[in-house]
């Protein structure tokens, strides 16, 4: 009897719902939630789908509730589906479930039904939009391709020593599929080597190269176990760079700046011949996801591709006397005409912003 008048005293609730003098109530998502609860606890799990599906369809609303209420109305959903022997339909609420609830799997409910359980299992829900920070360390691999000196000296006289420079770039990150994603980032890249140079009565030269850049790289990345909290990836891509460091600009020469000497009066001055060009990058890493961020281990090679016209314009330069004395950088001690790659080891720190089931 008291089951009877409960069922009744919802039918009223239902009518009150639709008439005129209720219109604003009807687009109140919440109430139309609770009512799809009631009706599926009294076993009208049919009639309960049909007010959840007017709720989802409901696109403005629904994206006003929080992320909770998205997931308890897509578990509804899917529970009343599967009692309506709508699995396909159950399957889509559930990806949507775990889409705003991804650790689900870890809680589920008491009530919770068996082919419901199997259906959360299988669906992963992945970061799809990031966006976090990286921090870290760049080693140089500097080639000089012609270096002069004012000075009488021997024919190999020159010393290139590595120094270790830093990084730090604001990321952002897309999932295209269950595997592959794009990362686009931008940051400051600092790289320093010493440049050192010997005449025949033994002084030395030295210049401490500093020269930093605004580093602008775009990655496609491959993640090996997508479904894993570990992900091994590797990852290759473009990257260009603009000089933050002061320049001159010879009209027959290029770009070139100068260096003072750490230990002595000289000045150096250096061409390079590929860093300012677009670049390869590949390498590789380790993420690990947590519930709302992910962290992050990455290598980076960056390699850039020597401007032949910057190179040839030294052909004809056997040493001072060939440098015309109108160029500013005729004063100087030395010169020196380079090309850079470098290694770059960094950690990070990414928000998951979005998940998606793939």
């Amino acid at each position: 009897m008291k089951r009877i008048k409960y069922i009744i005293a919802l039918c009223f609730s239902l009518i009150c719902f639709a008439s005129p003098e209720s219109k604003a109530q009807q687009s109140d998502i919440y109430a139309d939630y609770y009512v799809a609860l009631q009706l599926y606890d009294l076993g009208m799990a049919d009639s309960a789908l049909n007010v959840l599906r007017t709720c989802i369809k409901n696109k403005k609303e629904l994206n006003e509730i929080s992320k909770e209420r998205h997931a308890n109305i897509f578990r509804l959903a899917a529970l009343s589906a599967i009692m309506t022997d709508n699995i396909p339909e159950a399957e889509g609420y559930v990806k949507q479930l775990v889409t705003y609830e991804p650790d689900y799997r870890h809680n589920f409910r008491e009530n919770d039904l068996t082919e419901f359980r199997l259906m959360v299992d299988k669906a992963v829900a992945q970061p799809s939009v990031r966006l976090g920070a990286t921090g870290g360390i760049n080693l140089p691999f500097v080639n000089v391709h012609k270096q002069f000196s004012d000075y009488e000296s021997p024919v190999v006289a020159y010393n290139i020593g590595r120094n270790t420079g830093y990084q730090f770039c604001i990321i952002g990150e897309k999932a295209l599929t269950k595997r592959i994603s794009m990362e686009l980032s931008a940051g400051i890249t600092k790289i320093r080597f010493q440049y050192s140079t010997t005449d025949q009565q033994s002084n030395q030269y030295q210049y401490d190269q500093s020269i930093t850049y605004v580093e602008i790289p775009i990655v496609c990345r491959y993640n090996f176990l997508p479904e894993k909290p570990f992900k091994p990836y590797l990852q290759a891509g473009l990257s260009s760079r603009f000089s933050l460091s002061p320049r001159e600009t010879s009209v027959d020469y290029g770009k070139y700046w100068y260096t003072a000497s750490s230990n002595s009066s000289g000045m150096l001055t250096t061409f390079e011949t590929d860093i300012e060009n677009i670049g390869l990058v590949a390498g590789g890493g380790i993420g690990y996801d947590l519930k709302n961020f992910s962290l992050r281990l990455d290598f980076r090679y960056n390699h850039n591709f020597i401007s032949s016209s910057k190179a040839s314009a030294f052909d004809n330069i056997n040493g001072y006397d060939d440098i015309p004395e109108t160029e500013k950088f005729h004063y100087t001690d030395d010169i020196n005409l380079i090309s850079l790659k470098y290694l770059q080891i960094s950690a990070g720190f990414l928000y998951n912003l979005k998940y998606k089931v793939f």
